[in-house]
């Protein structure tokens, strides 16, 4: 992602003069060059997230790259204070990874029921917005939070990009960054827990040379599919799209797979070893003196996250009872964020993945839309 400067000047926002919370502005990790004893105990808890992440595979969780190398990188950042090194462009290359994977899923067929459930679908992108910010606003009263920090904190779309505005707006960065990841941490638990639940596997095999149309060599396949997911990356993040690195990769890719391409298939370890990069940069977000410190409000926003998720949840019952929409599905696209993650652990089961994808994608565009209307309004609120 670029500069908080020009994610907020693409959003047309002017930094407020004084910021709003100047007693927090310490980011979350330290940021000191580690000495040869810290660089060990670094590599030692990088080991233990590649290990951790193992383990969940082989027990079968769904996206268990993802969701061990999340928990192992938690554990390490609260008790020892040690964080997985993720730096911007293997983070990027991740979500690329991702996104191109997700693209072999997609056939005609799929367009057929997006067509025929996009009207509620569309009812619930707003919906899960709306109960994001109603969240927000109850846990800004409640808890004393600055609305605009609980609002960027809380909104479901865009982590990163909201910890971005979030210093051009004057609202507390490092709080933004904890609701933030603290959201994201929940809905990927709960997910993961849903998907383990539901049993059995995806209708569709995902990134397989043998899923793709044409029998395309595994090279051609490879080929393929990295052109496409650099070439999105690359769209994505200058055109700054939302989570475009993720979302660059899907729009250039979903008509190419329409077209016959091959596209979706990488080398085998390539999507897990994403998939760890992933999760391992969520765990990493969090540290433990930030947490001590901010033990209420982190509460606060812990249920204000079981909260977001518990509502989304009830939106999603309405939609697979009014729609006659298998729950799994629903549950999955109305979780509030991330994509990414909510996508990676939806691969791995039976979920609709069109409607999940319409319904997350739908919600990071609305998020990303109607953004400058919002905050202008909540910076002039100050």
């Amino acid at each position: 992602m670029a500069g908080t400067g020009s994610a907020a000047g693409a959003l047309g926002l002017r930094a407020p003069e004084v910021p709003a919370c100047a007693t927090l502005r310490r980011p979350m990790a330290k940021d000191s060059r580690p000495d040869g004893r810290s660089r060990s105990r670094v590599w030692a808890v990088t080991a233990a997230t590649l290990l951790g992440a193992a383990l969940a595979e082989w027990a079968r969780v769904p996206a268990g790259a993802l969701l061990g190398g999340m928990l192992v990188s938690l554990v390490a950042a609260l008790t020892l204070s040690v964080h997985v090194p993720v730096p911007r462009l293997p983070l990027l290359g991740a979500q690329a990874v991702l996104g191109a994977a997700i693209c072999s899923s997609f056939k005609p067929s799929a367009w057929a029921a997006l067509a025929e459930n996009w009207p509620i679908a569309l009812i619930n992108v707003v919906g899960v917005v709306g109960i994001g910010l109603g969240v927000a606003r109850v846990f800004s009263r409640w808890s004393g939070v600055d609305v605009r920090t609980a609002t960027l904190g809380l909104m479901p779309g865009g982590a990163s990009a909201m910890v971005a505005l979030s210093e051009e707006l004057g609202a507390d960065a490092r709080l933004v960054t904890l609701f933030q990841y603290l959201r994201l941490g929940v809905v990927i638990l709960v997910a993961a827990a849903v998907g383990r639940w539901s049993g059995g596997g995806p209708d569709m095999p995902v990134a397989t040379v043998a899923a793709l149309p044409g029998a395309p060599s595994p090279l051609e396949a490879w080929g393929m599919t990295a052109l496409v997911a650099t070439v999105g990356c690359v769209l994505g993040t200058r055109l700054k799209l939302p989570a475009g690195a993720f979302l660059g990769p899907l729009v250039l890719g979903i008509p190419l797979t329409a077209l016959g391409l091959p596209v979706g298939a990488w080398p085998p370890g390539v999507l897990l070893v994403s998939l760890w990069v992933l999760g391992s940069r969520v765990g990493s977000r969090f540290d433990e003196t930030a947490v001590h410190e901010l033990k209420r409000v982190a509460l606060g926003a812990l249920g204000a996250a079981v909260a977001m998720v518990a509502s989304c949840l009830l939106l999603a019952w309405v939609w697979s009872t009014v729609g006659g929409v298998e729950l799994l599905t629903t549950y999955f696209a109305t979780s509030p964020g991330g994509a990414d993650s909510v996508l990676a652990i939806a691969l791995d089961t039976r979920a609709s993945l069109s409607l999940v994808l319409a319904v997350q994608v739908g919600r990071l565009l609305l998020v990303f839309l109607v953004a400058p209307i919002l905050l202008r309004r909540l910076v002039g609120r100050r």
